[in-house]
């Protein structure tokens, strides 16, 4: 599959909003800032909800601290403000615009949370777990994962999961099918 080219971001007012929402669905303690502590709750909700064992329970709270450290590279006492999220988020995608690796390591890296069995596809099963991570009704799983099940063979390939979270990042088109990748966008 062939990466899309997006124009230039400007990082609209839309695009703010995209992300607003997702910063809005790791706050798990709900106190208006991401802490060390909504990265653990996290790691520990997936395990839970994936049934994640041994090594993979384990991998899933390293990759979660990992991930804490994008924000906090200096010390694990901060506390990550919504315009910090936004801005880290921006320097994200200005340095992986036009780095395909970049895009791919991070969809990856979503993609080994979410396939709990490992066998290299998303099911839709798996899928609604990943919306009752995000704190989102499972039921609003299925019309998404459709659309990101490009050739409707009921699983979600590698290869369109990378396609719809890129396009998230990377798309501040309204329409676009994939803005409710991480769940409904109109939600805080």
């Amino acid at each position: 599959m062939e990466p899309k080219v997006y124009p230039a971001l400007t990082f609209s007012d839309f695009w703010i909003k995209k992300f607003t929402a997702l910063f809005y669905r790791f706050d798990k303690t709900g106190d208006g800032v991401l802490t060390i502590e909504d990265f653990t709750i996290s790691a520990e909700l997936m395990i839970k909800l994936v049934g994640f064992k041994g090594e993979k329970a384990a991998a899933m709270r390293h990759n979660m601290m990992e991930l804490w450290q994008l924000f906090s590279p200096d010390r694990s006492d901060k506390k990550i403000t919504l315009e910090e999220f936004l801005e880290v988020h921006k320097e994200v995608a200005r340095n992986s615009f036009h780095d395909h690796n970049i895009q791919n390591k991070n969809a990856l890296f979503w993609f080994d949370c979410i396939d709990a069995d490992g066998d290299g596809e998303i099911s839709q099963t798996e899928h609604a777990c990943f919306f009752e991570f995000l704190g989102i009704d499972k039921k609003l799983s299925p019309p998404v994962f459709n659309r990101i099940d490009l050739n409707q063979d009921g699983k979600i390939s590698r290869e369109e999961f990378a396609a719809g979270l890129v396009d998230f990042t990377f798309n501040e088109d309204p329409n676009s099918p994939y803005n409710d990748f991480y769940g409904p966008v109109d939600v805080e």
